[in-house]
């Protein structure tokens, strides 16, 4: 498989000015830039910055996924919007991990899989799906954090799954947003360990909060002051001012969420047991849903046989193949009823009577149908 890199950005507060577009472009020929994106695709050679610069100066979210096995969300915050410490449990060494520059507090969720050696369409784009995860946190969801650290603990670079704790599960897992559906899509996070997380993960609606007592109980000149700033072009003032006012109205949201104490090896064997438990009721029902399709057959056993005639006679490949998928239902069929001997039978006659049909023979062999 080829190198192929694909390197998206997004500005969610604002647009960008004439200058950073001319700064975006300048970096590849090859870019595509709009007002509030870019779009960089590499099959040669590599991106000539580094996307936590570009990230810092002129998006928002940045999106990464590579043909070798790699796959990162970069999600940008405005200093003071967020508290870096609520983070910082579900960090974990080059997979997970947060930064700060002077206006900016930057998350990088960075995961290597050899689940992600796939192919890689031109146009294949996340950006817009993965792009709401931002908002999430900036209202206290931390389920992003907790999904992402799920697959990074799989991870060659991560430690060793004995010694690595489960972060406190977040609330609302049992029912996911879009966003974070297709970062479970983008990461190609387990269903299973989704479902052990799950059954420890509370459920609870938002509480509306009282936003316009909170402003009207800050000082005037403080309302000024934020007013000034949005009027000033400041786009991330909003954020800035829900965290103040959470804070100092002591209405943060509570993301501590459930701390059970297990390592990451219990996950994982739990996740096996989960599988293998959820594989059996597949199984039963698959089963279930077969015998009783069988059982509509029975009265119609006869004219399935002379489907099968009238189709060998057209002698092509297709009606071959369709014919085939018939013997398949009535060799089951048989078998239900106890009547596999006379199956056998009536095969054997039937390619006695078509042995000079080679591409019906074969089928039915690579089929099992003459045994």
């Amino acid at each position: 498989m080829s190198e192929h890199q694909v390197y998206e950005f997004k500005a969610l507060d604002g647009t960008l000015s004439a200058k950073d577009k001319e700064y975006v472009r300048g970096l590849s020929s090859r870019a595509k830039v709009s007002s509030n994106s870019a779009y960089f695709v590499y099959n040669y050679g590599d991106f000539r910055s580094k996307p936590q610069l570009l990230l810092d100066r002129c998006f928002d979210v940045m999106v990464y996924f590579a043909s070798y096995g790699v796959r990162t969300v970069m999600l940008r915050f405005p200093k003071g919007s967020i508290s870096e410490r609520s983070l910082q449990p579900y960090t974990i060494d080059y997979l997970i991990e947060t930064s700060s520059t002077e206006k900016s507090v930057i998350l990088k969720l960075n995961i290597v899989s050899e689940d992600y050696y796939v192919w890689i369409d031109d146009d294949e784009s996340w950006i817009d799906e993965l792009s709401e995860l931002r908002a999430e946190i900036l209202q206290g969801d931390l389920r992003s954090l907790y999904l992402s650290w799920l697959k990074a603990g799989l991870a060659e670079d991560a430690p060793p799954a004995a010694e690595l704790m489960e972060p406190p599960i977040p609330p609302n897992l049992k029912k996911l947003s879009p966003a974070l559906d297709s970062l479970t899509k983008f990461f190609k996070i387990d269903d299973d360990m989704i479902a052990i997380a799950a059954e420890s993960s509370a459920s609870k609606k938002a509480k509306k909060e009282p936003i316009a007592d909170w402003i009207a109980a800050l000082s005037e000149r403080d309302r000024n002051a934020y007013l000034l700033r949005v009027a000033q072009g400041e786009t991330h003032v909003g954020a800035e001012l829900m965290q103040r006012l959470r804070k100092e109205f002591g209405s943060t949201p509570k993301t501590n969420g459930v701390t059970t104490g297990r390592t990451f090896a219990e996950i994982i064997a739990l996740a096996d047991t989960q599988a293998e438990e959820r594989e059996k009721k597949e199984k039963a029902a698959a089963e279930q849903l077969r015998k009783t399709y069988l059982q509509s057959l029975v009265p119609k056993v006869d004219r399935l046989w002379a489907d099968v005639f009238r189709l060998i006679g057209y002698k092509q490949a297709k009606p071959y193949e369709e014919a085939v998928e018939i013997l398949k239902d009535l060799k089951d069929v048989a078998r239900m009823q106890g009547r596999s001997n006379q199956f056998r039978d009536r095969m054997a006659k039937l390619m006695s009577d078509y042995s000079s049909r080679s591409g019906l023979l074969r089928r039915i062999r690579n089929a099992n149908l003459h045994d």
